[in-house]
């Protein structure tokens, strides 16, 4: 049976809703719940994997990025609900993010990026995401690589990190980092600790020196301060915390 099909079948028969007198939201969301039912199931949530939505419901791929699942879902709104594709808004998170603790991957191996300082290998702070890609059909989100549905655009993300927030480069190894718009919260990359679904992890402390010089380790919070070629935005920094 092709994959359409299964996610179609079951298990809410979307077959015989379409057959009733319910609204195009009942079956959206009865197609969605089976959609996440067999995603959970034969699905991985990968941030670096180029697989997209088609070959997920083909079956040639079992892995995909949040915009490949995106993708795929619109196809069963589409193809299987018999939306019209212009009725079917793909909305697209450009940069930097943060989704909250509330809301979980598909994916059940993945639990989160984000740990705190003092609190090694304990990811369930959310995710960092470098984009984020979901759903608008018939007034309501769906936002299947987080495994929701809400009212709210944009309701998923606890913070943004844009041209009005601290983003810094560090070092030869890019290491990014960045702060909250209160300036009170750093969430630093950290490229040596993969977690599932990510190539590295993050790590949030209280925005003060002694601690951004704990999580970079101090031969590189000293390197970066003494660096001459475009840490000058850095050092400024460093020298407003606490």
């Amino acid at each position: 049976m092709p994959i359409l099909d299964t996610i179609l079948a079951g298990p809410a028969d979307t077959t015989t809703l379409a057959g009733k007198a319910t609204t195009l939201e009942n079956r959206l969301d009865a197609a969605f719940a089976n959609f996440l039912y067999y995603a959970k199931r034969h699905w991985s949530y990968v941030a670096s994997s180029t697989s997209g939505g088609d070959a997920l419901l083909a079956g040639t791929a079992n892995s995909a990025p949040c915009g490949g699942v995106a993708t795929a879902l619109k196809k069963v709104f589409i193809d299987g609900i018999g939306v019209a594709d212009n009725d079917v808004e793909y909305i697209t998170i450009a940069g930097y993010l943060w989704t909250g603790p509330g809301y979980s991957c598909f994916d059940p191996k993945v639990m989160g990026n984000l740990r705190k300082l003092d609190t090694p290998g304990v990811y369930s702070n959310g995710c960092i995401f470098n984009q984020h890609f979901y759903l608008k059909c018939s007034g309501k989100y769906y936002d299947p690589c987080l495994s929701t549905s809400y009212a709210m655009k944009d309701q998923c993300v606890k913070e943004r990190f844009d041209a009005n927030t601290a983003t810094f480069s560090l070092g030869q190894d890019r290491r990014r980092l960045m702060v909250t718009a209160d300036k009170r919260t750093c969430i630093l990359y950290m490229p040596l600790e993969p977690v599932p679904g990510f190539q590295g992890a993050y790590t949030m402390f209280d925005a003060t020196k002694k601690n951004l010089e704990k999580a970079l380790g101090t031969a590189y919070f000293k390197a970066e301060m003494a660096a001459k070629h475009g840490a000058a935005k850095f050092q400024t920094f460093v020298s407003t915390l606490p």
